[in-house]
């Protein structure tokens, strides 16, 4: 793979990998390239210019769900409205363009699935737990632009803006024929702006990664308004050496498979939701994920899997915590 197609699907990873599961009802809201550089952090380093690059990629949250048991005691001591999903499915189309050496311009479309969607509620002062089915459809699409502002000695320094529109469906409606709730829609029906800013630093195969990205919320659909929030992730990789004749190491071979190791820390904090104006008490906290990965890529192809476990996690109020989260994709770049 040349210099020019290993940039760019840096980038298509980084596409994947805004992360913004401040907890478990919401899965990650993801950017960058889909092969060389790290999976779950947004690379500094821009496509070249006139370049494109096409990814796939699949995420899912496996939530430590509560039990019908814990749901029917949360309604019996009045604690209406909280919450189960057993899992989150995101499955996302993204596309980059190099429009100058230092400029990326890219998009990313989700298709969203929640199952076994449950809740607490109260009847005649008796807990009960209300199962509500799966929501599934597509989410808001998100764009992005990575600005390189500052280069030397290989270290990459960009700006991030960006925007989510409120493209995505917000009218699903569970077994019984009711709309889901705002937080259980593929779609906020919200325009929401995000700025940030992420740092790359090679040393010969050895890489250093690390991004800020803050994401402004405004009210959507239902009159909800989803959590503003700040995600902050870290990355080292590393490119094995492979196929090493003497003192010749033929990593420029088109043909030749090119192995990527990664271990990242992602991590997120997520203001409460607010309905009406007023915030809800189970929503917002914060999450660390320790995520280690491995990333193959040959002759503009590419693919890679990435498994992802919390070591913190604070959430507000009663709320399911997280499991685990595997991600995997794949790239092309033309």
């Amino acid at each position: 793979m040349n210099k020019k197609k290993l940039n760019v699907t840096a980038i298509i990873f980084g596409l994947s990998t805004i992360s913004f599961n401040a907890y478990s009802d919401h899965p990650s809201v993801a950017f960058g390239l889909e092969s060389a550089g790290p999976i779950n952090t947004i690379s500094a380093t821009p496509a070249p210019l006139g370049t494109i690059a096409l990814g796939l990629r699949a995420e899912v949250i496996n939530n430590d769900r509560f039990s019908t048991e814990q749901l029917v005691q949360f309604g019996a001591t009045g604690q209406e409205g909280i919450h189960s999903v057993d899992r989150i499915t995101s499955t996302s189309l993204s596309a980059a363009y190099g429009l100058s050496n230092d400029l990326t311009l890219s998009a990313r479309l989700p298709y969203i699935e929640r199952k076994n969607i449950r809740e607490s509620e109260t009847h005649d002062d008796e807990g009960e737990a209300h199962s509500h089915g799966n929501s599934s459809g597509f989410g808001d699409a998100l764009l992005l632009a990575n600005y390189r502002f500052y280069q030397a000695d290989d270290l990459d320094i960009s700006l991030l803006l960006g925007i989510k529109a409120p493209t995505g469906d917000t009218q699903v409606k569970d077994k019984n024929g009711e709309r889901f709730e705002t937080e259980f829609q593929p779609g906020t029906g919200a325009w929401d702006y995000l700025l940030g800013v992420a740092l790359s630093q090679s040393y010969g195969p050895l890489a250093y990664h690390a991004n800020m990205l803050y994401s402004e919320t405004t009210e959507g659909s239902q009159h909800t308004e989803i959590g503003s929030s700040l995600s902050y992730n870290a990355a080292v990789t590393y490119r094995l050496q492979t196929h090493d004749h003497g003192s010749h190491q033929h990593t420029d071979d088109p043909l030749e498979l090119k192995w990527d190791l990664s271990f990242e820390a992602n991590g997120i904090t997520r203001r409460e939701n607010r309905l009406q104006g007023h915030l809800e008490d189970n929503s917002g906290g914060s999450t660390l994920f320790i995520s280690p990965g491995i990333k193959v890529s040959a002759n503009g192809f590419g693919g890679f899997i990435s498994f992802s476990v919390p070591v913190i996690q604070r959430q507000k109020g009663q709320q399911t915590d997280i499991d685990n989260r595997i991600v995997a994709g794949i790239s092309i770049t033309l």
